[in-house]
């Protein structure tokens, strides 16, 4: 049974070229539109085909099935007897693929149980970034990527925290939105915050923890900074769920990547105020306000400071 006050809003990732369905998604990002528009343009290189008239066996739940355009895949999640459980009913964790043009299975497998029996697995599209071979699955606390291109192999990745979180309910840690940027999988839990993951290496994602995280004492927000390597250097990404919107907004500081020290006292890694160094010569200052996730422009005559005097000047300002 669909319990929704609790169930996940559960969303497999389609990245790179195993693009997804042209429906429309409800997550949102203010994050540059290279990486899009580099992938609309290498979907517009496709052929043309239609969507797959394939039928699955068992029970699929609304919107519980994915075409991945590129690789001409049908990814289900889907519940038969063999999953069912007395008590709780189907439990929707069969993951298959299916051939676009013929429907022969290409794969199947059975997950683990999604926390409970009656927690279904869901599959979603996402609304950009279609330049790769894997599939991802969100679970209720966890997060499996399936490769396309090394055997549809799976791994289970957990987000990971830069300081301790206390999970005093159930929910508590519960999976609400995933987002991709680039080689990034980026996601939210509920009560513990932004968490990602790097899927660079195909052979083996792993967690990424943020270089600074700060937590707002009034509503106990979690603002972490993720200094993500890219070509030409890193962006920074300050992530932001928005409950009512059900969207994920991705906040990147810099208009082009920057070459950025991560040299950074122990100390000031849990302000909401943060300066950066470049890696240059110049060593010139970013200032970070991870309150509002913006970047601050400093006067010529602030610049040139020491990292103290900086971070005084910003204090004055709020």
């Amino acid at each position: 049974m669909k319990r929704t006050s609790i169930v996940p809003v559960i969303f497999a990732v389609c990245m790179a070229l195993s693009g997804c369905t042209d429906a429309p998604s409800s997550s949102s990002t203010d994050s540059g539109t290279a990486a899009q528009t580099t992938a609309e343009r290498a979907a517009d290189t496709l052929p043309t085909l239609p969507a797959p008239a394939c039928t699955p066996s068992g029970e699929v739940l609304e919107g519980n099935s994915v075409w991945l355009k590129s690789a001409d895949l049908l990814a289900v999640i889907k519940a038969d007897a063999t999953t069912a459980v007395e008590g709780f009913g189907p439990s929707h964790r069969i993951l298959e693929l299916l051939d676009g043009r013929t429907c022969a299975v290409k794969f199947t497998t059975t997950l683990p149980e999604n926390t409970s029996p009656d927690f279904p697995y869901y599959i979603a599209p996402i609304q950009y970034n279609t330049i790769s071979n894997l599939v991802g699955i969100q679970g209720y606390y966890e997060v499996i990527v399936c490769d396309l291109a090394a055997g549809y192999k799976l791994s289970q990745l957990k987000p990971q925290y830069m300081t301790r979180r206390e999970i005093d309910d159930p929910q508590s840690g519960m999976i609400q939105r995933l987002e991709v940027w680039e080689d990034y999988l980026l996601g939210f839990a509920q009560d513990t915050g932004p968490f990602a993951f790097d899927l660079s290496d195909r052979s083996q994602p792993k967690a990424v923890l943020p270089i600074a995280e700060w937590q707002d004492p009034e509503t106990g927000a979690y603002h972490p900074l993720f200094l993500l390597p890219t070509q030409g250097g890193v962006q920074a990404i300050l992530p932001q769920y928005d409950m009512k919107a059900e969207a994920l907004m991705l906040h990147p500081l810099f208009d082009t990547p920057q070459a950025v020290s991560t040299n950074i006292p122990k100390s000031a890694r849990n302000n909401d105020l943060l300066v950066l160094r470049t890696t240059d010569a110049a060593q010139a200052p970013l200032a970070v306000n991870l309150r509002t996730r913006q970047l601050v422009a400093l006067p010529p005559d602030v610049a040139n400071q020491k990292t103290q005097t900086i971070l005084d000047w910003m204090r004055k300002q709020k």
